[in-house]
């Protein structure tokens, strides 16, 4: 079978110009235990750490950048941060995969440029949690920062799973950014950094990147001190959108020279791949990335899982960034969306929320499953392609056809449009009456839920664990009950400084994946009811209702603090959601 493919338009090198990066310690040395000609081997670099942080309030950020704000203690993990030293080489390889595939490996053109970068490890404590599988993310620097958006969209199913996962930095822009960058986020910690071998006229494009991921994956295989001693069976690449790009470039071109990783994901980016791999490789695709076609024929180790209703940046990569973002970087860097359609209070309504994340772990799953036991790769359906000027195909409510249609698409909400607002998409809500017409009664619609999401389950799309989050969030929703869901009940736009929803309230609680969580996420639930109840109601009853709304955000905060004295939420975390109840409660208080 032929698909059509592309790479999108908008998406350009990065505008950041690359700075120039002082010169190595010449305490870095680069080790060649297994060290072998180009091509023929690859080499095991210095490692060193973990590195301690004196904490989130060291006066010179002396700490992980953009340590994880998720609660890794309470589900049996650790966060570690390490440095790693070595000499890589630039090759010939292009800036991207063309459409017309190479057939040979890519040449070296200059050798010996040291670099010293650094690797995020979360990994299990109990070596008997550890599944076997290490999936490394090379960090997208599109930002000029370090964006772990697969850690964003796959932490829940690699924590409930056994997985380590390490976050490489391997590109000069998110350590040299003159606002953004590791080396201003802490000259004290990463002031030593360097991919550039000290040269502004080195690696402008990045090439060393390729051999500090060959060389970082090569040192997870054979380097066990680094994991605790965990026994390392096999190790995935991934990459989203930019890195993604450079993956493609790295698996094309050099991949087959000297065969590290045992398998490929790239998140919304699709570059073609070559027939002889001779490893999985899954692509799992948003709408944005529905121009510019290529052709390419689907094999048994190469799939693509186009998923409608999705965008390139959708709301859970949004909120998963907003705690660790505001408090690292502040928030005169944060900001907030400015594009499309807006609400009341002159909320956003972009970012759409078609859960791509269950699909990416879904392709996890299933990469680690052909890896270790030849298990077939499921295939997955195309877009509906429709004329060059449209792209896709649409229904009468504006939402793409064909594709994987998740249980958002499947039973229509909102319109959910992944080309509008550049990469980030649109997510409309219905209004109520379009969703009483569907969705005569609440029992109906979630009945519709449940058959879509067992659905995929059968396919290969979702995992069971996601379905089952997708049905009780049917459940908690007030859908097929006539209620009105008003400005501070939807979830639309994503939590600002200035305004929330208890929709937004929800998604960013389920978020953080809470241990004992199911208290909280109900005084949401119940809250949310009453949000609506009062949105629907006439005065004064109304102000009841959202009385009662306030008295369940409130025990929300209760609860949220006991969770944060007990170490099942961080203080950035928590901090967030704090922030979120506290702008529900003054809204509703007007």
């Amino acid at each position: 079978m032929t698909y059509a493919y592309g790479l999108p338009k908008w998406r350009q090198r990065s505008r950041y110009a690359l700075l120039a990066a002082a010169a190595i310690a010449s305490s870095v040395v680069a080790s060649s235990a297994i060290a072998q000609q180009a091509g023929a081997g690859v080499v095991v670099p210095t490692v060193t750490g973990p590195f301690a942080s004196e904490g989130l309030d060291s006066p010179s950020n002396d700490y992980i950048f953009f340590s994880t704000d998720i609660a890794l203690e309470s589900r049996g993990y650790r966060e570690e941060e390490y440095f790693v030293s070595g000499v890589g080489n630039t090759y010939d390889a292009p800036d991207r995969t063309p459409d017309t595939l190479p057939t040979e490996n890519a040449r070296v053109v200059e050798t010996g440029i040291p670099y010293h970068t650094r690797m995020v490890v979360r990994r299990p404590v109990d070596p008997a949690d550890f599944n076997g599988t290490v999936v490394v993310e090379w960090l997208n620097v599109s930002d000029g920062f370090d964006g772990e958006y697969f850690w964003v969209q796959s932490h829940q199913h690699l924590l409930r799973d056994g997985y380590v996962y390490v976050g490489l930095s391997a590109q000069d822009n998110s350590i040299s950014h003159e606002e953004l960058g590791l080396k201003k986020f802490s000259a004290e910690r990463y002031g030593k950094l360097d991919v550039t071998g000290g040269s502004d006229e080195c690696c402008l494009d990045s090439q060393t990147a390729y051999d500090i991921f060959a060389q970082v994956g090569t040192a997870l295989k054979n380097n066990g001190e680094i994991l605790g001693g965990l026994d390392v069976k096999n190790l995935i690449g991934v990459g989203m959108s930019q890195s993604g790009r450079r993956m493609s470039v790295y698996a094309n071109y050099l991949h087959l020279g000297a065969p590290i990783y045992d398998g490929f994901l790239f998140q919304v980016h699709n570059s073609p791949l070559r027939d002889d791999l001779k490893v999985p490789a899954i692509r799992v695709l948003s709408e944005s990335e529905y121009d510019d076609v290529f052709e390419e024929s689907e094999t048994e180790l190469r799939k693509s899982y186009w998923v409608s209703g999705s965008s390139h940046g959708d709301i859970l990569q949004r909120v998963g960034r907003n705690g660790v973002r505001l408090r690292d970087l502040g928030i005169g860097l944060t900001g907030n969306d400015a594009c499309g359609p807006t609400g009341p209070l002159g909320e956003s309504l972009t970012r759409t929320r078609t859960p791509i994340s269950h699909v990416i772990n879904a392709a996890v799953h299933h990469l680690k499953a052909n890896i270790e036991n030849g298990t077939p790769l499921p295939s997955g359906p195309i877009p509906k392609w429709a004329p060059a000027e449209q792209w896709v195909e649409r229904d009468e409510r504006g939402n793409a056809m064909g594709g994987i249609q998740l249980a958002d698409m499947a039973v229509p909400t909102a319109r959910s449009d992944g080309l509008e607002c550049g990469n980030i998409g649109v997510w409309e809500p219905f209004p109520t009456e379009t969703l009483t017409q569907l969705y005569p009664t609440h029992e109906a619609y979630v009945e519709k839920v449940r058959a879509a999401v067992e659905a995929n389950i059968d396919a290969g799309f979702v995992l069971p664990e996601d379905g089952q989050q997708t049905i009780a969030e049917a459940n908690a929703s007030v859908i097929g009950t006539g209620l009105e869901c008003g400005t501070y009940c939807l979830d639309r736009s994503h939590y600002r400084l200035d305004f929330s929803s208890t929709g937004v309230l929800r998604l960013s609680t389920d978020y953080y994946n809470i241990v004992d969580g199911e208290e909280l996420v109900a005084a949401i639930d119940a809250a949310h009811r009453n949000v609506a109840e009062g949105d629907t109601a006439e005065a004064p009853q109304n102000a009841q209702f959202h009385a009662l709304a306030v008295h369940h955000l409130r025990e929300y905060l209760d609860l949220l603090k006991q969770a944060r004295e007990d170490g099942r939420v961080t203080d950035t975390a928590s901090d967030v959601l704090s922030m979120q109840a506290y702008a529900i409660i003054k809204g509703l208080q007007r």
